[in-house]
């Protein structure tokens, strides 16, 4: 799923009208997909970055039909008890 997505993003970004996310500017950040929301083609992403621990990954949430993306600034741990406990909307 990782090089499937990386590749329509590049598309995305290279022919337009989708703008790259400012969070990705920073050398050696990237996108790690980890979910998919059913019926509203949104996409989750790790935030991911050269010295950046795992556990400290926040969280890019792409609408899937658009060109909208959402920061989530929380680190993993946080955002994943966030969305369970009702907190943060994933997507």
């Amino acid at each position: 799923m990782k090089a499937e997505r990386a590749e329509v993003l590049a598309r995305l970004w290279e022919i337009g009208p989708e703008p790259r996310p400012e969070q990705l500017e920073a050398d050696g950040t990237g996108l790690l997909p980890f979910a998919y929301i059913e019926g509203t083609g949104a996409y989750l992403y790790w935030l991911t970055g050269a010295d950046v621990r795992p556990e400290e990954w926040t969280v890019l949430a792409n609408a899937g039909r658009g060109p909208e993306w959402e920061y989530h600034p929380a680190p993993r741990p946080r955002f994943i008890l966030s969305v369970l406990a009702g907190g943060a909307r994933a997507g």
